[in-house]
């Protein structure tokens, strides 16, 4: 003869597995966007800003014309 089921406190259990998971797969997740994502962007934003002439950015903007309701150094 089969055994019963097991149905006292199925859906106690059940919700205890599938939160389990759910919280180990949003750990993953979590992980892996912020050393996969952040951790290089961030990387490359401080790169960027150590490496930047903002006077040569400013003059780049300027002769292209971005500036155009703002006359700057008085010329």
């Amino acid at each position: 003869m089969a055994t019963k089921p097991v149905l006292r406190n199925l859906l106690l259990n059940q919700s205890k597995i599938e939160f389990s998971v759910a919280l180990v797969g949003s750990v993953i997740a979590a992980a892996a966007y912020k050393f996969g994502i952040e951790v290089p962007r961030r990387k490359s934003y401080e790169d960027y800003e150590k490496n930047v002439d903002a006077d040569a950015v400013y003059a780049r903007m300027k002769a292209a014309g971005v500036f155009q309701y703002y006359k700057g150094d008085s010329e």
